[in-house]
This record gives structure tokens, sequence and C-alpha cells, in this order.
């Protein structure tokens, strides 16, 4: 009877510590998902920015 106490307590305690470590893990994949679209952002507004001065030289 003990020993099937023992493994509840194991399928219980993986399972929990699973979904914790799921639940961070995923926390960081949308954080991290969320950076990398503001970067490409930055970038493409860089790029015009920089095209658009240059433009504004050119015509000087």
């Amino acid at each position: 009877m003990n020993i099937t106490y023992y493994f509840a307590g194991v399928l219980t305690g993986v399972s929990a510590a699973s979904f914790f470590i799921g639940k961070e893990l995923y926390r960081f994949y949308i954080k991290n998902k969320v950076q990398k679209k503001q970067l490409e952002r930055m970038g493409k507004l860089n790029k015009k920015m920089e095209n658009s001065f240059s433009m504004d030289t050119v015509e000087m």
C-alpha cells in the first residue's frame, strides 16, 4: 500500500513540476517572439529613415 502512495506522489510531483516548467518555457517563448517582432519593426523603420535621409541629401 505504501508503494502505491509513493508512486502516486511521484507521478503527481512530476506532473506539477512539468506544468510549471512548461508554463515558464511558454512565457519565455512568447516574450522572445514579441521582442523579435519589435526588432524587425525597428530594423524596417531604421532602413526607411536611412533611405529618406539619403534621398534628402542627394536632392540638396
